[in-house]
Protein backbone atom coordinates (compact mmCIF):
# COMPACT_ATOMS: atom_id res chain seq x y z
CA UNK A 1 0.00 0.00 0.00
CA UNK A 2 1.61 3.02 -0.97
CA UNK A 3 2.66 4.89 1.95
CA UNK A 4 4.82 7.94 2.93
CA UNK A 5 6.97 8.64 -0.41
CA UNK A 6 11.08 8.58 0.14
CA UNK A 7 11.66 12.00 -1.40
CA UNK A 8 14.73 12.77 0.32
CA UNK A 9 18.08 10.79 -0.39
CA UNK A 10 19.79 8.73 2.17
CA UNK A 11 17.99 7.37 4.75
CA UNK A 12 18.82 6.65 8.12
CA UNK A 13 17.17 5.34 11.38
CA UNK A 14 18.91 8.36 13.50
CA UNK A 15 16.86 11.15 15.28
CA UNK A 16 15.82 13.79 12.61
CA UNK A 17 18.48 16.68 11.62
CA UNK A 18 16.61 19.77 12.07
CA UNK A 19 19.56 21.44 9.74
CA UNK A 20 18.13 18.64 7.20
CA UNK A 21 17.60 20.68 3.64
CA UNK A 22 13.86 21.23 2.30
CA UNK A 23 13.03 19.68 6.03
CA UNK A 24 9.03 19.73 6.99
CA UNK A 25 8.20 23.14 8.03
CA UNK A 26 7.07 23.54 11.63
CA UNK A 27 3.30 25.08 9.88
CA UNK A 28 3.08 22.10 8.09
CA UNK A 29 4.05 19.69 11.14
CA UNK A 30 1.15 21.26 13.10
CA UNK A 31 -1.20 21.06 10.56
CA UNK A 32 -0.41 17.50 9.45
CA UNK A 33 -0.62 16.64 13.45
CA UNK A 34 -4.22 18.15 14.01
CA UNK A 35 -5.57 16.88 11.56
CA UNK A 36 -4.44 13.42 11.62
CA UNK A 37 -5.48 13.68 15.77
CA UNK A 38 -9.05 14.80 14.07
CA UNK A 39 -8.89 11.88 12.33
CA UNK A 40 -7.90 9.47 14.97
CA UNK A 41 -11.09 10.54 17.06
CA UNK A 42 -13.42 10.66 14.20
CA UNK A 43 -12.44 6.70 13.44
CA UNK A 44 -12.51 5.34 16.93
CA UNK A 45 -15.92 6.83 17.35
CA UNK A 46 -17.30 6.18 14.15
CA UNK A 47 -16.01 2.52 13.83
CA UNK A 48 -16.57 1.74 17.78
CA UNK A 49 -20.22 3.19 17.34
CA UNK A 50 -21.12 0.82 14.52
CA UNK A 51 -19.31 -2.09 15.77
CA UNK A 52 -21.55 -1.78 19.14
CA UNK A 53 -24.65 -1.56 16.88
CA UNK A 54 -23.45 -4.68 15.54
CA UNK A 55 -22.75 -6.59 18.89
CA UNK A 56 -26.43 -5.20 20.10
CA UNK A 57 -28.51 -5.81 16.67
CA UNK A 58 -26.65 -9.96 15.69
CA UNK A 59 -29.70 -10.33 13.00
CA UNK A 60 -28.05 -7.50 10.77
CA UNK A 61 -24.74 -9.47 10.10
CA UNK A 62 -25.71 -11.66 7.36
CA UNK A 63 -23.26 -12.51 4.85
CA UNK A 64 -22.81 -8.67 3.17
CA UNK A 65 -22.88 -7.06 6.11
CA UNK A 66 -20.23 -9.24 7.55
CA UNK A 67 -17.69 -8.29 4.79
CA UNK A 68 -18.86 -4.27 5.75
CA UNK A 69 -17.81 -5.47 9.42
CA UNK A 70 -14.16 -6.90 8.51
CA UNK A 71 -13.18 -3.39 6.62
CA UNK A 72 -14.28 -1.60 9.62
CA UNK A 73 -12.18 -3.50 11.77
CA UNK A 74 -8.97 -3.35 9.36
CA UNK A 75 -10.13 0.61 9.92
CA UNK A 76 -10.17 0.39 13.47
CA UNK A 77 -6.87 -1.65 13.40
CA UNK A 78 -5.53 1.18 11.53
CA UNK A 79 -6.12 4.19 13.54
CA UNK A 80 -5.16 2.18 16.91
CA UNK A 81 -1.90 0.71 15.43
CA UNK A 82 -0.98 3.37 13.26
CA UNK A 83 -1.63 6.44 13.23
CA UNK A 84 -0.22 7.53 16.54
CA UNK A 85 3.09 7.16 15.67
CA UNK A 86 2.23 8.62 12.12
CA UNK A 87 1.33 11.64 14.64
CA UNK A 88 4.81 11.01 16.92
CA UNK A 89 6.99 11.64 13.98
CA UNK A 90 5.43 14.84 12.91
CA UNK A 91 6.87 16.36 15.79
CA UNK A 92 10.34 17.89 15.19
CA UNK A 93 13.05 16.32 16.66
CA UNK A 94 11.18 12.90 18.03
CA UNK A 95 11.45 9.45 16.56
CA UNK A 96 9.97 6.98 19.43
CA UNK A 97 11.10 3.77 16.73
CA UNK A 98 14.11 1.84 15.66
CA UNK A 99 14.43 0.36 12.89
CA UNK A 100 12.97 -2.70 13.61
CA UNK A 101 10.04 -1.00 14.89
CA UNK A 102 10.09 1.01 11.98
CA UNK A 103 9.79 -1.69 9.81
CA UNK A 104 6.77 -3.04 12.14
CA UNK A 105 4.77 0.41 11.40
CA UNK A 106 5.05 0.23 7.94
CA UNK A 107 4.23 -3.27 7.45
CA UNK A 108 1.35 -2.88 9.80
CA UNK A 109 0.04 -0.05 7.61
CA UNK A 110 0.34 -2.13 4.68
CA UNK A 111 -1.50 -5.04 5.82
CA UNK A 112 -4.48 -2.99 7.27
CA UNK A 113 -5.04 -1.16 4.28
CA UNK A 114 -5.23 -3.93 1.76
CA UNK A 115 -7.07 -5.63 4.07
CA UNK A 116 -9.54 -2.33 3.73
CA UNK A 117 -8.76 -2.58 -0.33
CA UNK A 118 -9.57 -6.44 -0.63
CA UNK A 119 -12.84 -6.55 1.25
CA UNK A 120 -14.08 -3.50 -1.07
CA UNK A 121 -13.22 -5.73 -3.67
CA UNK A 122 -15.49 -8.60 -2.20
CA UNK A 123 -18.31 -6.58 -1.32
CA UNK A 124 -18.09 -5.57 -4.77
CA UNK A 125 -18.21 -8.82 -6.25
CA UNK A 126 -21.13 -9.87 -3.45
CA UNK A 127 -23.57 -7.18 -4.58
CA UNK A 128 -22.55 -8.09 -8.50
CA UNK A 129 -24.11 -11.37 -7.69
CA UNK A 130 -27.44 -10.36 -5.33
CA UNK A 131 -28.13 -8.32 -8.09
CA UNK A 132 -27.27 -10.05 -11.25
CA UNK A 133 -27.82 -13.07 -9.99
CA UNK A 134 -30.86 -13.00 -7.03
CA UNK A 135 -32.54 -16.50 -7.65
CA UNK A 136 -28.95 -18.17 -7.17
CA UNK A 137 -27.22 -15.81 -4.73
CA UNK A 138 -28.44 -17.13 -1.58
CA UNK A 139 -27.44 -20.96 -2.36
CA UNK A 140 -24.06 -19.39 -3.79
CA UNK A 141 -23.35 -16.86 -1.36
CA UNK A 142 -23.40 -18.87 1.86
CA UNK A 143 -22.04 -17.82 5.48
CA UNK A 144 -20.04 -20.36 5.19
CA UNK A 145 -18.63 -19.14 2.21
CA UNK A 146 -18.85 -15.13 3.61
CA UNK A 147 -16.29 -16.67 6.91
CA UNK A 148 -13.38 -18.18 4.01
CA UNK A 149 -13.88 -15.21 1.95
CA UNK A 150 -12.76 -12.85 4.91
CA UNK A 151 -9.90 -14.77 6.09
CA UNK A 152 -8.94 -15.25 2.19
CA UNK A 153 -8.61 -11.23 2.35
CA UNK A 154 -6.33 -11.61 5.01
CA UNK A 155 -3.76 -14.11 4.29
CA UNK A 156 -3.74 -12.27 0.85
CA UNK A 157 -3.00 -9.50 2.12
CA UNK A 158 -0.43 -10.70 4.78
CA UNK A 159 1.60 -11.99 1.61
CA UNK A 160 1.15 -8.50 -0.36
CA UNK A 161 2.49 -6.87 2.91
CA UNK A 162 5.48 -9.06 3.75
CA UNK A 163 8.16 -8.64 1.01
CA UNK A 164 9.91 -5.64 2.49
CA UNK A 165 10.44 -8.56 4.96
CA UNK A 166 12.31 -10.71 2.90
CA UNK A 167 14.47 -8.20 1.10
CA UNK A 168 12.35 -7.39 -1.57
CA UNK A 169 11.83 -3.61 -1.07
CA UNK A 170 13.69 -1.75 1.49
CA UNK A 171 11.66 0.01 4.61
CA UNK A 172 13.74 3.30 5.81
CA UNK A 173 13.08 6.19 8.17
CA UNK A 174 12.96 9.78 5.49
CA UNK A 175 14.46 12.45 7.59
CA UNK A 176 12.81 14.99 4.80
CA UNK A 177 9.01 13.83 5.89
CA UNK A 178 9.86 12.58 9.33
CA UNK A 179 8.20 9.39 8.98
CA UNK A 180 9.26 5.23 8.45
CA UNK A 181 8.39 4.49 5.01
CA UNK A 182 8.91 2.32 1.72
CA UNK A 183 11.99 3.47 -0.59
CA UNK A 184 9.99 2.87 -3.77
CA UNK A 185 13.33 3.62 -6.19
CA UNK A 186 14.90 0.71 -4.31
CA UNK A 187 12.75 -2.20 -6.00
CA UNK A 188 10.63 -1.09 -8.97
CA UNK A 189 9.01 -4.17 -9.76
CA UNK A 190 8.10 -4.31 -5.84
CA UNK A 191 6.62 -0.40 -6.33
CA UNK A 192 5.03 -1.52 -9.23
CA UNK A 193 3.49 -4.65 -7.69
CA UNK A 194 2.24 -2.43 -5.04
CA UNK A 195 0.99 0.72 -7.07
CA UNK A 196 -1.23 -1.84 -9.03
CA UNK A 197 -2.52 -4.17 -6.50
CA UNK A 198 -3.54 -1.48 -4.32
CA UNK A 199 -4.87 1.10 -6.43
CA UNK A 200 -5.36 0.24 -10.27
CA UNK A 201 -6.51 -3.45 -10.18
CA UNK A 202 -9.14 -2.76 -7.64
CA UNK A 203 -10.56 0.27 -9.58
CA UNK A 204 -10.94 -2.00 -12.44
CA UNK A 205 -12.57 -4.81 -11.10
CA UNK A 206 -15.10 -2.08 -9.06
CA UNK A 207 -15.69 -0.65 -11.85
CA UNK A 208 -16.47 -3.40 -14.11
CA UNK A 209 -18.99 -4.80 -11.22
CA UNK A 210 -20.99 -1.78 -11.06
CA UNK A 211 -21.01 -0.94 -14.56
CA UNK A 212 -23.33 -4.20 -15.13
CA UNK A 213 -24.82 -3.64 -12.11
CA UNK A 214 -26.09 -0.23 -13.17
CA UNK A 215 -26.54 -1.59 -16.80
CA UNK A 216 -28.75 -4.00 -15.19
CA UNK A 217 -30.73 -1.60 -13.46
CA UNK A 218 -31.48 -0.07 -16.75
CA UNK A 219 -32.54 -2.48 -18.02
CA UNK A 220 -34.81 -3.53 -15.27
CA UNK A 221 -36.17 -0.55 -14.76
CA UNK A 222 -37.55 -0.32 -19.15
CA UNK A 223 -38.99 -4.13 -18.00
CA UNK A 224 -41.23 -3.15 -15.18
CA UNK A 225 -42.40 0.51 -16.29
CA UNK A 226 -44.37 -0.51 -18.98
CA UNK A 227 -45.87 -3.46 -17.07
CA UNK A 228 -47.11 -0.66 -13.74
CA UNK A 229 -48.87 1.76 -16.43
CA UNK A 230 -52.21 0.60 -16.06
CA UNK A 231 -54.89 1.62 -19.34
CA UNK A 232 -57.69 3.79 -18.00
CA UNK A 233 -60.99 2.78 -17.12
CA UNK A 234 -63.40 3.27 -19.82
CA UNK A 235 -67.05 4.65 -19.47
CA UNK A 236 -68.47 0.81 -19.27
CA UNK A 237 -65.81 -0.44 -16.13
CA UNK A 238 -67.15 2.84 -14.89
CA UNK A 239 -70.97 2.59 -14.63
CA UNK A 240 -70.55 -1.43 -13.85
CA UNK A 241 -71.65 -2.57 -10.31
CA UNK A 242 -69.78 -2.03 -7.17
CA UNK A 243 -69.12 -6.31 -7.30
CA UNK A 244 -67.91 -5.76 -10.47
CA UNK A 245 -65.68 -3.65 -9.52
CA UNK A 246 -64.07 -4.92 -6.50
CA UNK A 247 -63.80 -7.87 -8.39
CA UNK A 248 -61.63 -5.57 -11.12
CA UNK A 249 -59.91 -4.35 -8.21
CA UNK A 250 -58.44 -7.78 -7.00
CA UNK A 251 -57.54 -9.02 -10.02
CA UNK A 252 -55.57 -5.81 -10.31
CA UNK A 253 -54.30 -6.34 -7.00
CA UNK A 254 -53.37 -9.58 -7.99
CA UNK A 255 -51.52 -9.36 -10.90
CA UNK A 256 -49.49 -6.06 -9.68
CA UNK A 257 -48.27 -7.69 -6.62
CA UNK A 258 -45.43 -10.12 -8.08
CA UNK A 259 -44.27 -7.11 -10.12
CA UNK A 260 -44.03 -5.00 -7.08
CA UNK A 261 -42.58 -7.70 -5.08
CA UNK A 262 -39.72 -7.98 -7.76
CA UNK A 263 -39.26 -4.06 -8.15
CA UNK A 264 -38.62 -3.25 -4.17
CA UNK A 265 -36.61 -6.38 -3.64
CA UNK A 266 -34.05 -4.74 -6.88
CA UNK A 267 -34.29 -1.05 -5.33
CA UNK A 268 -33.10 -2.36 -1.96
CA UNK A 269 -30.38 -4.04 -4.08
CA UNK A 270 -29.84 -1.31 -6.10
CA UNK A 271 -29.60 0.90 -2.62
CA UNK A 272 -27.21 -1.00 -1.06
CA UNK A 273 -24.83 -0.78 -4.25
CA UNK A 274 -24.88 2.99 -4.01
CA UNK A 275 -23.84 2.42 -0.69
CA UNK A 276 -20.62 0.30 -1.70
CA UNK A 277 -20.15 2.79 -4.66
CA UNK A 278 -20.16 5.83 -2.42
CA UNK A 279 -17.20 3.45 -0.30
CA UNK A 280 -15.51 2.87 -3.58
CA UNK A 281 -15.60 6.53 -4.48
CA UNK A 282 -14.16 7.88 -1.13
CA UNK A 283 -11.12 4.65 -1.60
CA UNK A 284 -10.09 5.82 -4.97
CA UNK A 285 -10.69 9.68 -3.58
CA UNK A 286 -8.48 8.77 -0.47
CA UNK A 287 -5.80 6.33 -2.19
CA UNK A 288 -5.78 7.77 -5.59
CA UNK A 289 -3.42 10.88 -4.79
CA UNK A 290 -0.85 8.34 -2.66
CA UNK A 291 -0.58 5.90 -5.31
CA UNK A 292 0.38 8.48 -8.12
CA UNK A 293 3.01 10.51 -5.93
CA UNK A 294 4.78 6.82 -5.03
CA UNK A 295 4.56 6.32 -8.70
CA UNK A 296 6.18 9.63 -9.52
CA UNK A 297 8.67 8.73 -5.95
CA UNK A 298 9.85 6.01 -8.08
CA UNK A 299 11.66 7.94 -10.53
CA UNK A 300 11.85 11.67 -9.54
CA UNK A 301 11.97 11.85 -6.10
CA UNK A 302 12.48 15.57 -5.72
CA UNK A 303 9.64 16.44 -7.93
CA UNK A 304 7.33 16.32 -4.97
CA UNK A 305 6.90 18.56 -2.40
CA UNK A 306 6.24 18.22 0.97
CA UNK A 307 3.09 19.95 1.60
CA UNK A 308 1.85 17.77 -1.53
CA UNK A 309 2.58 14.28 0.32
CA UNK A 310 1.34 15.56 3.52
CA UNK A 311 -1.87 16.16 2.13
CA UNK A 312 -1.73 12.46 -0.08
CA UNK A 313 -1.00 10.88 3.81
CA UNK A 314 -4.04 13.06 5.46
CA UNK A 315 -6.42 11.65 2.86
CA UNK A 316 -4.95 8.18 2.88
CA UNK A 317 -6.20 8.16 6.80
CA UNK A 318 -9.28 9.75 6.11
CA UNK A 319 -11.20 6.85 4.46
CA UNK A 320 -10.55 5.22 7.89
CA UNK A 321 -13.20 8.06 9.19
CA UNK A 322 -15.27 7.76 6.23
CA UNK A 323 -16.33 3.73 5.92
CA UNK A 324 -18.25 4.10 9.33
CA UNK A 325 -20.47 7.15 8.47
CA UNK A 326 -21.42 6.53 5.10
CA UNK A 327 -22.19 2.77 5.81
CA UNK A 328 -24.30 3.92 9.39
CA UNK A 329 -25.75 6.96 7.37
CA UNK A 330 -27.27 4.91 4.40
CA UNK A 331 -28.12 1.46 5.90
CA UNK A 332 -31.39 2.69 7.39
CA UNK A 333 -31.41 -0.07 9.56
CA UNK A 334 -27.82 0.67 11.52
CA UNK A 335 -28.57 4.13 11.60
CA UNK A 336 -31.81 3.74 13.87
CA UNK A 337 -29.56 1.63 16.07
CA UNK A 338 -26.79 4.14 15.75
CA UNK A 339 -28.88 6.98 17.23
CA UNK A 340 -30.68 4.52 19.59
CA UNK A 341 -27.25 3.60 21.07
CA UNK A 342 -26.29 7.08 21.45
CA UNK A 343 -29.37 8.29 22.62
CA UNK A 344 -30.15 5.56 25.34
CA UNK A 345 -33.02 6.50 27.90
CA UNK A 346 -33.26 10.18 26.73
CA UNK A 347 -34.90 8.96 23.36
CA UNK A 348 -38.06 6.89 22.52
CA UNK A 349 -36.98 3.39 22.12
CA UNK A 350 -40.61 2.05 21.60
CA UNK A 351 -40.33 3.93 18.61
CA UNK A 352 -37.27 2.95 17.50
CA UNK A 353 -38.05 -0.52 17.42
CA UNK A 354 -41.69 -0.05 16.35
CA UNK A 355 -39.36 1.80 13.22
CA UNK A 356 -37.20 -1.42 12.83
CA UNK A 357 -40.28 -3.76 12.41
CA UNK A 358 -41.71 -1.28 10.35
CA UNK A 359 -38.88 -1.96 8.22
CA UNK A 360 -38.26 -5.10 8.33
CA UNK A 361 -41.65 -6.06 6.54
CA UNK A 362 -43.01 -3.54 3.42
CA UNK A 363 -46.41 -3.10 3.41
CA UNK A 364 -48.33 -4.09 -0.25
CA UNK A 365 -51.09 -1.07 -0.93
CA UNK A 366 -53.06 -0.88 -3.79
CA UNK A 367 -53.37 3.15 -3.65
CA UNK A 368 -57.29 4.14 -3.12
CA UNK A 369 -58.41 1.21 -5.13
CA UNK A 370 -56.76 -1.65 -2.38
CA UNK A 371 -58.98 -3.81 -0.91
CA UNK A 372 -58.65 -3.54 3.08
CA UNK A 373 -58.58 -7.59 3.64
CA UNK A 374 -56.19 -7.60 0.85
CA UNK A 375 -54.05 -5.15 1.97
CA UNK A 376 -54.02 -6.32 5.62
CA UNK A 377 -53.02 -10.15 3.98
CA UNK A 378 -50.40 -8.16 2.19
CA UNK A 379 -49.03 -6.81 4.66
CA UNK A 380 -47.63 -9.69 6.36
CA UNK A 381 -45.52 -10.61 3.79
CA UNK A 382 -41.34 -10.03 3.94
CA UNK A 383 -39.28 -9.65 0.85
CA UNK A 384 -36.45 -11.57 0.39
CA UNK A 385 -33.22 -10.70 2.78
CA UNK A 386 -31.35 -7.30 1.29
CA UNK A 387 -28.24 -5.85 2.68
CA UNK A 388 -30.51 -3.45 3.70
CA UNK A 389 -33.14 -5.38 5.34
CA UNK A 390 -31.20 -8.44 6.16
CA UNK A 391 -31.01 -11.43 8.66
CA UNK A 392 -28.24 -13.79 9.52
CA UNK A 393 -30.30 -17.01 8.81
CA UNK A 394 -30.59 -18.45 5.25
CA UNK A 395 -30.87 -22.10 5.62
CA UNK A 396 -32.85 -24.53 2.76
CA UNK A 397 -35.72 -24.38 5.99
CA UNK A 398 -36.58 -21.16 6.43
CA UNK A 399 -36.51 -20.47 2.76
CA UNK A 400 -39.32 -23.17 2.19
CA UNK A 401 -41.49 -21.22 4.75
CA UNK A 402 -40.85 -18.35 3.39
CA UNK A 403 -42.10 -19.90 0.16
CA UNK A 404 -45.13 -21.93 1.72
CA UNK A 405 -46.38 -18.26 3.86
CA UNK A 406 -46.54 -16.61 0.01
CA UNK A 407 -48.21 -19.38 -1.50
CA UNK A 408 -50.80 -19.38 1.38
CA UNK A 409 -51.30 -15.85 1.25
CA UNK A 410 -52.15 -15.85 -3.07
CA UNK A 411 -54.46 -18.97 -1.44
CA UNK A 412 -55.53 -16.81 0.81
CA UNK A 413 -56.47 -13.99 -1.54
CA UNK A 414 -58.12 -16.34 -4.29
CA UNK A 415 -60.08 -17.70 -1.78
CA UNK A 416 -61.63 -14.61 -0.71
CA UNK A 417 -62.21 -13.42 -4.06
CA UNK A 418 -64.24 -16.46 -5.04
CA UNK A 419 -66.61 -16.24 -1.68
CA UNK A 420 -67.12 -12.68 -2.82
CA UNK A 421 -68.63 -13.93 -5.95
CA UNK A 422 -70.50 -16.45 -4.21
CA UNK A 423 -72.01 -14.40 -1.77
CA UNK A 424 -72.67 -12.06 -4.58
CA UNK A 425 -74.58 -14.53 -6.48
CA UNK A 426 -76.52 -15.25 -3.13
CA UNK A 427 -78.01 -12.19 -2.91
CA UNK A 428 -79.45 -12.06 -5.91
CA UNK A 429 -82.20 -14.77 -5.65
CA UNK A 430 -83.05 -13.58 -1.95
CA UNK A 431 -83.42 -9.83 -3.51
CA UNK A 432 -85.76 -11.39 -6.52
CA UNK A 433 -87.97 -13.18 -3.62
CA UNK A 434 -88.25 -10.24 -1.92
CA UNK A 435 -89.55 -8.38 -4.91
CA UNK A 436 -92.28 -11.40 -5.17
CA UNK A 437 -93.83 -11.04 -1.66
Amino acid sequence: MPTFPPLGSNSSTVPWDPGAALSPSLVNSTVKMVLISAIVCTSLFGNIVVLLVFQRKPQLLHVANRFVLNLLLADLLQTVLVMPFAIAATVPEVWPLDARLCQALVVLMHLFAFAGVNTIIVVSIDRYLAIIHPLSYPTRMTPHLGTNLIALTWLVSVLQSTPPLYGWGTIDFDRRHNACTVVWSSSYSYSALVSALSFWLPVVIMLCCYWMVFRAARRQNALVHPIQSNPPLDSQASCSSPQRQQQSQQETFSASYPIRTRQRRFQYHCKAARVVFVIMASYVLSMGPYSVLSTISIYSSAAVPPWLASTALILFFLQCCLHPYIYGYMHRSVRKEFLALLCGPFCGQGRISQGSAVDSCFTVTDGRLAHNNLSNQAARVCPLRTWEEGTTSSSPTERRSKDSRKETTSISLSSEKELTVHSTANKQPEETSTGNF
